[in-house]
This record gives C-alpha cells, structure tokens and sequence, in this order.
C-alpha cells in the first residue's frame, strides 16, 4: 500500500515538474538591430529641442541635435543593442547619458532611460534633411556636462 502511495505520489509530482516547465520557456531572445538602423526624428517641445539620429548597421551613429534656435550640433560615436536595451559611446570615449530601453510601435522607437529620469523620448524614421548636416557645427565629438542628454 506505501508503495502505491509512493508511486501516485512520484507521478503525480513527474506530472505538475512536466507542465511547470511547459509554461517557464524562456522568451525568445529579440534581435533589435534591424528595427534601430536606419534615420530618425525626434521633437521635444518640452525643451524646445529638435534630434536627428542616423543608426549605421556597421554600429556607428551620428547625431544631430538643436536646441532652441541655435545651429545643429553633431556628434558621432558607437552604439549597441542587447534584446531591448540601447547603450552608446560618443567618438571621444564618453558614454551615452544612460542606457535606453527600446521599443517600437507604429513607425515609431521610444527610447526610456534607464536611470532616475526614465525619460522617455520617441522618434520617427524619417530621412536626415541635408541642410540639418551640411549646417551642423563641427566637430563635436560628445557633450560638455552642460549639455542637455538625449542620449
């Protein structure tokens, strides 16, 4: 009779480490990189801001930002991508302000900052105007601390 027990017991067990296992799969790992490459548009009304980013496939990125009526800056650097978390380096070794988790929805990426702020900024894929590069100030390789960060 403790034997039949033991045995219901044991298969009973057998069964729910079976179907427990079923429902802990791991999620498939999502590979961002395509969904970022390309050119992007972002307007920030709140600091009378206007960004444009363009993502290289190659892991580079130029950036060009305007803060109210001034001329666009541009700055350049490395960046990387792991499942949905966005980090970058500025060509003078400087790291980006924060790490970003990335989503997109609709033609649109947003961009949430992983620190205190969790500022979240959305663009559009929209082509980088040539007067918005040929008129930029350069070099600028990161910015100063007195810089606002988008990135």
């Amino acid at each position: 009779m403790k034997a039949r027990v033991f045995l219901l017991v044991a298969a009973l067990f057998a069964a729910l480490s079976i179907t427990g296992c079923d429902k802990e799969k791991d999620e498939p790992i999502v590979d961002n990189t395509s969904n970022i490459v390309g050119e992007w548009h972002c307007v920030v009304e709140a600091y009378d801001a206007e960004v444009y980013v363009a993502f290289y496939a190659e892991g580079t990125f130029d950036e060009y930002q305007r803060l109210g009526e001034g001329r666009y800056r541009h700055y350049a650097g490395t960046w990387s991508v792991e499942k949905d978390i966005l980090s970058g380096i500025y060509a003078d070794g400087t790291e980006w302000g924060s790490q970003y988790q990335v989503s997109f929805a609709d033609g649109t990426m947003t961009l949430t900052a992983i620190n205190d702020s969790q500022e979240a900024t959305t663009y559009t894929k929209e082509a980088i105007p040539a007067k918005v590069r040929d008129s930029a100030i350069e070099p600028f390789a990161s910015r100063s601390e007195d810089d606002d960060r988008w990135f």
